[in-house]
This record gives structure tokens, C-alpha cells and sequence, in this order.
């Protein structure tokens, strides 16, 4: 009878712990489920490395993180001879973009390929953005570029454009802005701020000069199909045999149509279609 007593006891107190022990610890239906939709953990329940995922929605990344470079459209006759000589000495006359003046040479120099990048690196958009206009007037030409450089590619480069007032031009703000402005130098139709890191590029802000525009005798749609060339990772060219490519660097009249060089230039970077 004791022993009958004791096993009784026994019984009761190991149950006792049970409860405790199962109110104390949660269950695993966490990792049963987990195990139904989660790659990184296998069917044994044994964690296993994921799969490469690529976001498709950048880091945040701060301005220090990134390198700036600012290309400068002057109208003519104020357009400069040789903007950058690449010798590696920032002349006084060279502007702050050139790869002399920025101190990493990160801009490559032109060549007679008739298209080149943002960097040797090829910095490109490897995901779609929006971007914003503070005025009406430029969501034609602004969509018109777009299309007209997407249409050698096989993917889409650029978000669609929005009326959205209040963006400055050249403040690293996380929105790709296309804007009128008054630019501080005198002779200069448009300029473009782009911010990037390795092969990403991360914004890019367009200013039209307010000096030029609207009214007077340089094409707007010419120059926006240009500065969205720059936002899309081209950089400029200056060789005399590229001057029918929508990238060369100077303003030489209407070209609203992509030349060879530029899409081989955009291609490369986004693939063809």
C-alpha cells in the first residue's frame, strides 16, 4: 500500500512539474511554422544559410557614404574648351566635377566610343524611383526622356514623374527632384547632381536655369533628354566625333533622338531589349 501511496505521489508531483514546465517554456509551433515558409530553416528544423535575395529598395545611405558629382550643361558660347585634361592636377580652370579636382578619380575620361559612365565602376539604378518637378511645364519633356532612353533597354530605369514643390536642387534628400532654377554661374542651361556608391546610384537632382528657361533659343527637350542621360549613369562626352550623340558634352542645337554611342552607352548598363 505505501508503495502504491508513493508511486501515487510521484506521479503527481512529476506532473505538477510538467505544467510548470510546459507555462514556463512556449511551444514550438513558432519553428513549425517558421519551417513551412521559411528557406533559412530546413525540414529536419536545422538552420540553413538563406538564399541570396537582392532588395529591391536601397539602404539609406548617408551623404559622407556617397560620392557627388555635379555636370555642368553651359550654353554656348560660354562652354569651355577643355573642361578636364586629366593629368592629374586640378587647374584652375577645370571645374570641381573633374576627376583632377575630386581627388579620386572617379570620373572616366572620355573616349572615343562615344559613350561613358558616372565611373569606372559603371554606377547604374538597380532599382525604380519616382522623381518630383516644381513646375507643370516640365512633365512632358521630363516623361518624354524617359521613355526615349527606356526604349533601348530591356527595363524600366525610371520611376514616374510627380508634381511635388519644395525640393532644392543639389540637397541629398532621398528624392530624385527636376526643377527650374537660378543656377550661380553665369552662362550655365542646366546642371545635374548625381549621388552614387560602387555600382548604385542612389539620386539625382536636375536643375534648368531660369536664365534660359522658358523663352529662349535653346531647346528644352534637348537639354532634359541630356540631364536625364546623366540620371540614368552616362557621363559626358568631348570628342569632336561624338558631337550627333545626345551625351556630347556641349549644346550644338535639337537632338531629341538617341545616336548610336548612346545606346550603346545606355545598353550596357541596362541590357538590350
Amino acid at each position: 500500500m505505501k508503495k502504491i501511496a508513493l508511486g501515487i505521489l510521484v506521479g503527481a508531483v512529476a506532473a505538477v512539474l510538467t505544467v510548470g514546465v510546459a507555462s514556463a517554456l512556449p511551444q514550438n509551433d513558432g519553428i513549425d511554422r517558421a519551417k513551412g515558409i521559411s528557406p533559412a530553416i530546413d525540414d529536419e528544423g536545422n538552420v540553413v544559410a538563406p538564399p541570396d535575395f537582392v532588395s529591391p529598395f536601397p539602404p539609406q545611405l548617408s551623404e559622407s557614404e556617397l560620392t557627388k558629382t555635379v555636370f555642368i550643361r553651359y550654353a554656348p558660347g560660354f562652354q569651355k574648351d577643355k573642361p578636364c585634361d586629366y593629368d592629374g592636377v586640378c587647374d584652375p580652370d577645370e571645374k570641381g566635377w573633374c576627376a583632377d579636382c575630386k581627388g579620386g578619380g572617379e570620373e572616366e575620361p572620355p573616349t572615343t566610343a562615344c559613350y561613358g559612365f558616372l565611373s569606372g565602376a559603371k554606377p547604374k539604378w538597380n532599382w525604380v524611383e519616382d522623381y518630383v518637378y516644381n513646375d507643370g511645364n516640365l512633365a512632358v519633356p521630363s516623361s518624354d526622356a524617359v521613355n526615349t532612353w527606356e526604349a533601348p533597354v530591356s527595363r524600366d530605369i525610371f520611376g514616374d514623374g510627380n508634381y511635388t514643390p519644395g525640393y532644392e536642387w543639389g540637397d541629398y534628400d532621398y528624392v530624385n527632384s527636376i526643377s527650374y532654377g537660378d543656377y550661380e554661374e553665369e552662362g550655365v542651361i542646366a546642371v545635374t547632381a548625381i549621388w552614387f556608391r560602387g555600382k548604385n546610384i542612389y539620386e539625382y537632382d536636375i536643375m534648368f536655369d531660369t536664365d534660359y528657361f522658358p523663352g529662349s533659343g535653346v531647346d528644352l527637350d534637348t537639354v532634359v533628354l541630356h540631364e536625364f542621360g546623366h540620371g540614368a549613369g552616362l557621363g559626358d562626352l568631348y570628342d569632336s566625333t561624338c558631337s550627333d550623340n545626345v551625351m556630347y558634352g556641349y549644346y550644338t542645337g535639337v537632338k531629341t533622338t538617341l545616336a548610336d554611342g548612346d545606346i550603346v552607352g545606355i545598353q550596357t548598363l541596362y541590357g538590350s531589349k
